[in-house]
């Protein structure tokens, strides 16, 4: 087991982490910058070092420059950033440094959302219906083709990244370059990846992710789904579990097939099989997130199970101690998002001040 872990982020995600860490037995080191010194991530690391880089969190070089130095034997590095850099990871291996997540060759399968799709309807999968081509630039002929051939209303998405960045929802052609062009630049800012792909619109639609832990010897299970169908601004506002909207047989098929999805996938770690659900309640696959959710104590609370504690013990080559039939699913979460805005100002944010806070824990 590891010995000093550093966390590669900050905030809420870093706190549930060295939280875990603590409980374990592990040491950890948290990374600062000049608006962090008062976050309780910084008071509740065993270590602290500044992180003085222009890049921020985005710095890997610095990055692991302070976890050589710090004597880390692990990086965790939440979501966002980094969670997600399969060259992050290839680094990490190369300083002998271990990544908390899957292997490099997972996440690149993972993250490769066009392959991804291609490889589970090879597989006889139903997944959603998608461009077969990426597009960096606007070319403006292809793209109407394609979109023609898909239909409206589509989706242009960002290859990279989670649902919300990089994705626009369009209802006619008119709108489609306008669409393309806005998520292209705002994935490049988020993820250095402007590519973008089409998708064909499913309305409406539940989005349904499956919970899936695996290790590197084969033993693979999953801890029930989450529904987070509400969304404002490209964000889940509403997350649950189990779904409200699938009835138990819908739900085993979804449990199923998200197993066979991530075993296709040679998935190693604690990650999330996405679905969207039609109104004729038929499951299609869209993309697997091969990383911790902010939406994960949901399910932690409705299993018992502490996913970061898992994800440590797997990234440190144990095998899973949890078997299917061990697990027991019980109770209701729910996870709700605050947006503090004036709708008065055009939306502008108006968080005020934030005087008390009480966490369930």
């Amino acid at each position: 087991m590891f010995k000093k872990i550093l966390v590669a982020n900050r905030g809420e995600i870093a706190v549930r982490v060295m939280r875990t860490c603590r409980e374990m037995g592990i040491a950890t080191v948290g990374l600062y910058q000049p608006a962090d010194q008062g976050s309780l991530h910084v008071r509740l690391a065993d270590e602290v070092e500044p992180l003085d880089s222009l890049d921020g969190f985005w710095d890997r070089q610095a990055i692991l420059a302070i976890a050589r130095r710090r004597g880390a034997d692990a990086v965790h590095a939440g979501y966002g950033f980094l969670s997600e850099r399969e060259d992050f990871i290839e680094m990490c291996d190369q300083a002998w440094i271990t990544f908390i997540g899957p292997p490099a060759g997972v996440m690149q399968a993972a993250r490769q959302k066009v392959e991804a799709l291609q490889r589970a309807r090879q597989a006889g999968f139903p997944t959603t219906t998608f461009s077969a081509e990426t597009f960096v630039t606007f070319r403006h002929e292809a793209l109407r083709a394609e979109a023609d051939r898909l239909g409206y209303p589509l989706v242009v998405k960002s290859c990279r990244g989670g649902r919300g960045r990089g994705e626009r929802l369009v209802w006619s052609a008119s709108r489609l370059e306008q669409a393309v062009q806005r998520a292209q630049a705002e994935a490049l800012v988020v993820y250095g990846d402007r590519r973008v792909y089409l998708e064909k619109a499913i309305l409406p639609a539940h989005q349904i992710g499956v919970q899936v832990l695996a290790d590197r010897y084969g033993n693979l299970v999953h801890l029930g789904e989450r529904e987070g169908s509400l969304l404002y601004g490209n964000q889940k506002v509403i997350e649950e579990a189990p779904a409200p909207c699938l009835c138990q047989e819908q739900r085993e098929k979804i449990w199923r097939m998200a197993l066979e999805l991530a075993a296709r996938f040679n998935f190693q770690g604690v990650g999330t099989v996405e679905f969207l659900l039609d109104s004729q309640g038929e499951a299609y696959f869209t993309e697997i997130k091969a990383r911790i959710q902010i939406e994960h104590p949901i399910t932690e609370m409705i299993s018992g199970v502490d996913l970061v504690r898992e994800q440590i013990r797997l990234a440190a080559g144990e095998p899973l101690e949890l078997r299917q039939e061990q697990i027991r699913l019980s109770g209701w979460a729910m996870q709700c998002r605050v947006s503090a805005e004036d709708p008065w100002r055009q939306f502008m944010p108006s968080p005020g001040h934030l005087q008390q806070v009480r966490l369930p824990g």
